[in-house]
């Protein structure tokens, strides 16, 4: 099939589609390296919308760093019908629907190079944030974030969004889908009972459709759906389910929908995590404007990587898991507990004030293991990881290791200025030199104004 671009160039695909769905067909290009959306009817509205998300909303024009999260439309097909042109996400690297990960019995059908463990899954959420931060910090929203709009190869530690033909954008360009029933938020799904016509999709619907994806990929199970029955009809059951009536499993003040059998809530997540998924689905579900911005979520997963413990269970499925504050370093997966060393340090990150010497306290709390590393968003209040790009702005500036002997150091590899203060005494630690970690210490990572400061103390396990 010959299909011609609003530009003029012409690119041969195939004459069978490879799906269909509600809004058009898809086609693979003959070298597969693109895919092809063929609507069903050309519609002078659609034509209008699909050049601005093409032109002035194509945040992969604004920000080329972002654009691999994105399979973002790249051209217009004006022959045989309205249609839009994409990469094809799978030509280099194999994703497949975020849905595969979401269930034991789905993962295991996935092949073991795809699979990846819990710790690249608490990576792919915090690139889903990443890409909900991305988009609705330029005014668009997604409208379908579910399961299937998210494509991944969790043990690649990638992912990209799909179906961007139809963004949202108040006033500009209107909604023409209102998302998929498990991640529709609440105040849609009871629209939808009421028989309302006018509904609308928002940034804040898309933020309840991020906290379900998060809380299903890295726990495996849905926040909304518990054993409570709201009516002998199984279809309205459902609707008030995830509508008027959602409760979620683990409301701390009605257990009614909590499940029956044991299982691995949100607590596993740490407390800032937790925290979120509590204001997302109690707080939030009455209540959109309190639902966690996607920025929020963002930084509360980057933070809980440097919580995390490697397993110690060489056959364990999950590999790593969260250290929880007073809580012993016992593996949920595998129920395997570290027992040596007896003691782990944790560093406490204090942002900078802007002025010399005085700090505030901050969410960030780092625990330290065998060749764990500082970089220069743990050293420095001003910089964020997601802005450290280029490879020296992501280099290790300081390793943790542990000496049998002596216990636990701070090795500095490359942290100007690095301090360590104890009592009434500060000492440099200077480039190439190792420290040992006690409890009280505070160490100060850096020699400016925006240097933050850690204090040290240590778990038992």
């Amino acid at each position: 099939m010959r299909v011609i671009l609003e530009d003029g160039t012409t690119e041969e695909y195939a004459d069978e589609p490879f799906a269909e769905g509600g809004q058009g067909k898809l086609y693979f290009s003959l070298d597969k390296r693109h895919v092809i959306k063929l609507y069903g009817e050309r519609d002078r509205a659609r034509l209008l919308a699909l050049q601005k998300i093409i032109g002035e909303f194509n945040i992969t024009r604004q920000d080329p760093s972002a654009a691999p999260l994105f399979a973002w439309i790249n051209g217009i097909v004006r022959q045989p019908s309205l249609g839009v042109r994409m990469d094809n996400v799978n030509c280099e690297v194999p994703h497949k629907d975020l849905t595969w990960w979401f269930s034991a019995n789905a993962l295991k059908r996935l092949p073991e190079d795809m699979r990846g463990n819990w710790f690249d899954r608490t990576y792919i959420a915090r690139e889903m944030a990443r890409i909900a931060w991305k988009l609705h910090g330029n005014g668009l929203c997604h409208s379908d974030f579910s399961g299937n709009n998210f494509l991944a190869n969790v043990a690649r530690r990638r992912v990209v969004l799909i179906d961007l033909d139809s963004l949202v954008v108040p006033d500009v360009l209107p909604p023409t889908i209102i998302g998929t029933a498990d991640y529709m938020a609440p105040e849609i799904v009871s629209a939808l009972m009421r028989g309302q016509r006018d509904i609308r999709p928002s940034i804040q619907t898309d933020l309840h459709s991020l906290a379900v994806l998060i809380y299903q990929l890295l726990l495996m199970r849905h926040p909304l759906r518990g054993p409570k029955c709201h009516d002998p009809d199984p279809e309205r059951d459902e609707q008030l389910a995830l509508g008027e009536r959602a409760l979620y499993i683990e409301d701390p003040n009605d257990r009614s929908n909590r499940p029956t059998v044991p299982f691995l809530g949100a607590r596993l997540l740490g407390e800032e995590v937790e925290g979120l998924m509590r204001r997302a689905f109690t707080d939030g579900l009455r209540d959109p404007s309190r639902r966690p911005v996607a920025a929020a979520w963002h930084d509360a997963l980057s933070r809980m990587a440097d919580q995390q413990l490697p397993c110690i269970n060489p056959d364990c499925k999950g590999k790593t898991f969260i250290l929880l504050r007073d809580h012993p370093a016992i593996c949920p997966w595998c129920n395997t507990r570290i027992g040596y060393p007896r003691y782990i340090p944790v560093l406490r990150l204090y942002a900078s004030s802007g002025r010399m010497g005085y700090f505030q306290q901050d969410k960030w709390r780092i625990v330290v293991w065998q060749g764990r590393t500082l970089h220069s968003w743990h050293a420095q209040s001003n910089i964020a990881e997601h802005e450290a790009t280029r490879p020296e702005e992501r280099a290790p500036l300081a390793e943790f290791r542990y000496d049998g002997y002596r216990g636990w150091l701070l090795h500095n590899l490359a942290l100007d200025g690095l301090r360590v203060a104890e009592g009434n005494r500060m000492r440099r630690v200077s480039i190439g030199a190792s420290e040992l970690l006690r409890e009280g210490q505070k160490w100060l990572l850096g020699a400016d104004s925006a240097a933050r400061m850690a204090l040290v103390s240590f778990q038992s396990v």
